[in-house]
Parts: structure tokens; sequence; C-alpha cells
């Protein structure tokens, strides 16, 4: 009877220390980091630059089952972060237009295994957990690239993506290295979001994702935010490196819209990812739960930049 009790006082312990994680009751920290992550190729093994379909999904249980909560890219340009409290925004975001990443059959079906089938058929399973991401897309590359590799479906996949809370943003024309081609900037900007207009009507592209996280010399760097090719014009208010780091607070100053950090999506980092949240959770971002207020440490407050109709809470 003693081993019994005592097994349960353990048992009731164990499920205590575990439940802020669970439940989202952490201390809201509206200054931590953020994780913005870059998948690739969704396929049958893990590399750097592919992650492995079994994998991709075991990821999603993961981030859900610790706490994270997806988060749109709009509501990170804005400012106006609407996780639930106790969560931890995270940005899922995917590089190249694969078609590993999405892909039909002959009968208008999802290809069982491709990056999107295995999102819908995990928003099937928790529906109470919304999955969203942005796609950064190349129009003109060499195939299966080529805006997903099924030419005859362009559209009907991109009205697909912004129907089912999927952002659209620039990874250039062809994933071109912008360093190399500095005198292709506006060309690649240009077209690139004018193919992308092609298929969604007055769509705003305002992201744009660096091909190898590579900068053009700091003199062009105005470029990659606005300009015009041929009557293409583009803008662009958030510019994604590839410097495998969490982000910055979209609240704190150190943030910077044209540097924004992201994390490789392979199995290296996302070991580390997960095993950061469990024991060392006090450094990523904690939502109170309400848009219009930012809450952080007393301590840090004056690291805090506040949107417009914010206010600041400290404790």
């Amino acid at each position: 009877m003693y081993f019994r009790s005592a097994f349960c006082l353990l048992a009731i312990a164990a499920f205590a220390a575990l439940t802020p994680a669970v439940a989202g009751e952490r201390q809201p920290n509206e200054l931590g980091k953020i994780p913005i992550l870059t998948y690739h190729k969704i396929s049958d093994e893990d590399s750097e630059y592919t992650r492995k379909r079994e994998n991709f999904a075991a990821d999603l249980l993961q981030l859900k089952k610790l706490g994270f909560s997806p988060v749109t890219l709009a509501e990170l340009r804005s400012g106006k972060i609407t996780t639930p409290r106790g969560k931890i925004p995270v940005l899922i975001t995917f590089d190249d237009s694969s078609e590993s990443q999405f892909k039909y059959e002959d009968n208008g079906k999802l290809t069982p295994g491709c990056g999107v089938e295995i999102m819908a058929r995990f928003q099937q399973a928790n529906p109470e957990y919304p999955l969203r991401g942005v796609f950064f897309v190349l129009p003109k590359a060499q195939y299966p690239n080529n805006f997903f590799g099924q030419t005859d479906k362009i559209g009907v996949k991109l009205r697909y993506l912004t129907e089912n809370g999927f952002e659209i943003g620039s990874h250039t024309l062809w994933h071109a290295n912008l360093k190399k081609y500095r005198n292709k900037i506006e060309e690649q900007l240009g077209l690139a979001t004018a193919e992308i207009q092609k298929y969604l009507k007055g769509y705003a592209v305002y992201a744009f994702a660096l091909p190898y996280g590579i900068f053009p010399p700091k003199a062009d760097e105005p470029r990659l935010r606005a300009g015009k090719y041929k009557g293409k014009a583009y803008r662009h208010d958030m510019i994604f490196d590839y410097s495998n780091g969490l982000s910055f607070s979209v609240y704190d100053k150190k943030f910077d819209t044209y540097r924004i950090r992201r994390l490789h999506g392979n199995e290296k980092s996302m070991h580390k990812l997960f095993k950061q949240v469990r024991e060392k959770p006090e450094i990523f971002f904690v939502s109170d739960g309400n848009a219009d207020t930012v809450t952080v440490r007393k301590a840090e407050a004056g690291n805090v930049r506040l949107r417009a109709g914010q206010k600041l809470i400290t404790y």
C-alpha cells in the first residue's frame, strides 16, 4: 500500500512538472527568441536540406506537445501576435517550392507523403491546432522546383495554400545568388513577384528569403527592399536570412526586419530546438495571450519596441 501511494505521489509530481509546457502556463516573456523553421525537400531521408517524411510529421507533433503555436507571417509583420497565453510562437517556412513539398495525383488528390499532404493529415487529426506557414517560391527554377514542379497546376496549388492559411513569399526567380548576380537584383525580384501575382491577382508579396542566405554588398541591400524591372515593381517589408539561429522577438529593439534569422529544418537543428525548450524554456518568447499588450521582465523593459496602440506590462 505504501509503495502504491508513494508511486502515485511521484506520478502526480511528475505530471505537475510537465503541466506548464503541456497546459500553456509558462510565465509570459515577450522578449524571448522565436524559432523560424526552414524546410526544403520532404523525402525518404534526412540530410542538411532534406527532412524525412516520418520525421517531418514527428516534428509537427513535437511542436504541438512542447507548447509551440504556429504564427502567421502577417502577425510578425504587424507585431500583433495572437499566440495563446503561455505558448511559444513558431513560424514554419519552406524554401525552393519543390514538388516534394506539394504534389497532386492524377485523380486530383494530394500525393501521400508530400509536405502539404502530411500537414493536411496532421490538421485533420489535430483540428484545434491550426497549421500555418510560408512558402518561398521559385517561379522559373528548373524542375522540380519550378512552382512545385507541376506547371499545369500552379494556380490551383497557390490558391489551395492561400485558402488554407498559408502565405507566399519570394525566393527570387530561379534561386539566384544575389551577391554574384547583383546586376540582376531588380530583374530577379520584380519578375518573381509578377509571376506570383499572375496566379494570385493583387496578392501582396511583402516577404523575401535570400537564396543561400547570402546578401549582396551592403550598398546593394536597399535594392532588396524595393525596386522595379520593366514596370514590374516589388516591395519587401521582411527579408529572411539563413543564419541557423533563433530570431529576436518582434518587440526587441535588436529585431531587424531586413535580417530575420531562421533555423534549418533538419535533424540536427530540430533535435537542438526540442532540447532547448525542455532545458532552457526561459530563452523563448512566451505569449501573454493579448496582441495589444507586451509583457516582459521589469529589468528588460528598456529593450522593448512597442507597435502602435500597444501597452507595456512588466513583472
